[in-house]
């Protein structure tokens, strides 16, 4: 009886862990140490979750990301041209086009125009290594070396965000799902062989 008895406070306390308690899973996010920034993270191909000190909060993805996002980051250590954006490009040596979400540094370009093709309009930009970037209208935002430093955010048909380093409170980076699942299993598998340890137990009282 009292083997029964352990064993319900044992789930009871496990399923109270998961639903209630403070881990990983219920956020999938960690917070960068100050070294880890100093070292250069958050990596151009993480989310994040920005912490500002008046309280604000932002959830924002890489511009490489696969899917479309509800806002993109660039984070910024040197003042420069940039562009960001989410369009197409095509090698004029080759002809070979493919898709491309990224930054196109500011160094690279070669020229610049605006387009109407069928009656949308693009910006295109042909760089100085022989490749032609198209983007449709507000698929693309360009960052001047006036605007300094910092993290850039922005959303798709929406203004650019400048967040200055001394305005942030905290960095987290977003865990990978993979990451997240190994820790889970893992979770589960122990207290599985946790739970059939303490079902073979004889405890004083059980008949």
């Amino acid at each position: 009886m009292k083997k029964k008895i352990f064993i319900s406070l044992l789930v009871v306390s496990v399923f109270n862990y998961i639903g209630c308690g403070p881990s990983l899973f219920s956020t999938g996010y960690s917070v960068l140490s100050g070294d880890e920034i100093n070292e250069g993270r958050p990596a151009s191909d993480e989310s994040i979750k920005m912490i500002l000190n008046d309280g604000r909060e932002y959830l924002c993805d890489p511009v490489s990301i696969d899917e479309p996002s509800q806002m993109y980051y660039l984070k910024v250590d040197t003042a420069g041209n940039y562009v960001m954006g989410r369009g197409g490009i095509t090698n004029l040596l080759t002809g070979e086009a493919s898709y491309f979400n990224g930054i196109l540094l500011g160094n690279l370009i070669d020229s610049s125009s605006v387009e109407i093709i069928s009656s949308q309009e693009y910006t295109i930009y042909w760089t100085k290594d022989n490749n032609r970037l198209s983007f449709e209208k507000w698929k693309c935002i360009e960052i001047s070396p006036e605007q300094g430093t910092g993290y850039f955010l922005w959303q798709t048909n929406e203004t650019l965000l400048k967040i200055s380093f001394d305005e942030i409170k905290e960095i987290q980076i977003k865990e990978s799902d993979s990451y997240v699942g190994v820790l889970l299993i893992s979770f589960l598998v122990a207290t599985a062989v946790l739970f059939a340890i303490m079902s073979s137990l004889d405890l004083p009282g059980d008949n």
